[in-house]
């Protein structure tokens, strides 16, 4: 199969906070999430009370967001949250028909540059639901070290020092 090439942006538009909230509905999708249960009723309400065009402003606190593109759209989103010595990522792939097609792994290799070169950062945590052996292999995949297994998730782990391995 194809792998899609994708792009991480930064503008949020009313689309795509309309878009989060119909892949935040989805039990399937939001059965894969570590989220808030109030996270998509928030943001209808967010959607409703703001009258712009352009959302970015409200995604971007406490954390970089980004929505994930393809050519044709957007098809999901990422956030790098500052925490403990480190950034934690997050990634939400919200076109279900396009799971498998390499979108996780390109935005996640998109997403430690950001980390590593942008942010300095010197660590990267990705915490996984156990149940989801998509997401769980996709971190595998990347590099990432298996350092914690929870009650109901896995905590990885890709280092600065790791992360220049692999590109290099």
């Amino acid at each position: 199969m194809e792998t899609i090439s994708i792009e991480l942006s930064q503008e949020v538009y009313r689309s795509d906070a309309e878009k989060m909230v119909n892949w935040l509905s989805d039990k399937e999708i939001i059965s894969n999430l570590n989220e808030d249960s109030n996270v998509t009723r928030n943001l209808i309400n967010m959607i409703n009370r703001i009258d712009m065009p352009i959302l970015t402003h409200l995604f971007n606190n406490n954390c970089s967001f980004f929505t994930i593109k393809n050519i044709n759209q957007t098809v999901g989103f990422l956030r790098l949250i500052p925490k403990n010595k480190g950034v934690e990522i997050v990634i939400a792939v919200g076109e279900k028909e396009l799971w498998g097609r390499g979108i996780g792994y390109n935005a996640v290799l998109e997403a430690l540059k950001k980390a590593f070169f942008d942010l300095r950062t010197d660590k990267v945590v990705a915490k996984v639901k156990k149940a989801n052996k998509r997401s769980r292999n996709l971190f595998k995949g990347i590099g990432f070290t298996e350092v914690k297994e929870l009650e109901k998730e896995v905590e990885y782990h890709m280092t600065k020092d790791a992360f220049w391995k692999i590109a290099s």
